[in-house]
């Protein structure tokens, strides 16, 4: 199943390691540089409180495609969003056909969908000494 995926890292590739470790598949890196709507989204989602850096890690984006139900990845605390790839298409498609003010409107009001978490949080993941 491929999921959208947000997440606090220290360093960008070690979404990947970390990923790998899960058995999951990297599809994309950083899409919200490429994607308007999941750019919008997350513009969406610092108005509603998020923080681009929470205790010495950024926000990174990834599509991942692995067996792994999105309740598996919400409550991890390096995880601030997570949601399935085919629910932010049919998303998108209900709102393709606007423009301007209209589309940002739209698209940023996915953000209302989820609960942002506390952003004083200690992040603290561990991975492997060589990452």
């Amino acid at each position: 199943m491929l999921k959208h995926i947000a997440v606090r890292l220290r360093k960008f590739h070690h979404g990947q390691l970390a990923f790998d470790l899960n058995n999951s598949t990297v599809i994309n890196a950083a899409i919200e540089k490429r994607d308007p709507a999941l750019k919008n989204l997350v513009e969406g989602l610092i108005n509603r409180g998020l923080e681009y850096t929470v205790d010495g890690c950024d926000l990174y984006w990834f599509q991942i495609d692995d067996d792994h139900p999105i309740s598996h990845y919400a409550p991890l605390n390096e995880v601030e969003v997570v949601f399935e790839s085919d629910w932010f298409e049919q998303k998108k498609e209900s709102f393709r056909h606007m423009s301007g003010l209209r589309y940002f409107d739209a698209s940023a009001g996915l953000a209302e969908e989820f609960k942002i978490k506390d952003q004083s949080r200690k992040i603290g993941y561990q991975l492997d000494s060589a990452a």
